[in-house]
């Protein structure tokens, strides 16, 4: 079953929206309110959204938007000399959630 943190779905949103990717934006807002996982009988966070993990089932084109934003944040965000800078890390861990996803493909 493909799942993703809250934060991944989060940030996805926020940097999709900045690149006008409606679409994609709105399908995200409609996983995060209909398709939250259940925790554990005994999470002490039950209520806490960021704790979540959702269900998401987004085509092929969707996933590669998401990734090839998140590898060229990642690559923007690298110094001169190549080297991580502040969000490095951030970028890289969001693509790999991301790259972990895999897509519905259109039946003909």
């Amino acid at each position: 079953m493909n799942t993703i943190d809250y934060n991944s779905i989060s940030e996805a949103i926020t940097e999709l929206a900045k690149i006008g990717q409606k679409k994609i934006v709105t399908t995200l807002e409609y996983i995060l309110q209909n398709n939250e996982g259940e925790k554990p009988k005994l999470h002490n966070r039950k209520d806490d959204k960021t704790t979540s993990y959702y269900r998401v089932n987004l085509a092929e084109e969707e996933l590669e938007v998401i990734t090839d934003l998140f590898l060229d944040l990642d690559v923007g965000s690298l110094t001169e000399k190549a080297e991580a800078g502040n969000s490095t890390e951030r970028y890289v861990t969001l693509l790999n959630n991301w790259s972990n996803i895999s897509g519905e493909t259109a039946s003909l």
